[in-house]
């Protein structure tokens, strides 16, 4: 199996540089997106919290080119943790992309009365993002 003439080659060359151009691309994206969590993990302070509560709040609707509609959430955790000795119960919206009604209900069932980690900076402590599994 090879390649019959200079065309053949041709194309094989133009579909060998997308996939070398999107390699490239994601590796990039991964990369950016690996440093800043390990910035976070350096230089943030961080508590294990307890989720008391999950919300999910409709952000946006989405309209299909054949009609449907479908809502976009985001979810919130209400979040009770310890720092400095002092207990803290706060609402956080989690850092993930929006998801449909049906994923929300899920998560709300799933990390109800679970662990997770919350980070904020030193500077900024009214600056929470919630890390839950």
């Amino acid at each position: 199996m090879r390649p019959a003439g200079r065309s053949d080659w041709h194309q094989i060359r133009v579909v060998s540089g997308y996939v070398a151009v999107i390699a490239v691309v994601v590796a990039v994206v991964f990369f950016i997106k690996h440093r800043h969590h390990q910035e976070i993990q350096q230089h943030w302070k961080c508590a294990t919290a307890i989720v008391e509560e999950v919300r999910p709040e409709m952000i946006q609707t989405v309209s299909y080119a054949k009609g449907g509609k479908t809502a976009l959430y985001e979810v919130s955790i209400l979040a009770k943790y310890v720092s400095d000795g002092v207990e803290h119960e706060r609402w956080i919206t989690v850092e993930q992309p929006s998801v449909s009604l049906a994923e929300a209900q899920l998560q709300t069932f799933r990390w109800k009365g679970q662990h997770c980690v919350v980070r904020w900076k030193a500077t900024k402590p009214e600056e929470l993002i919630a890390e839950v599994d």
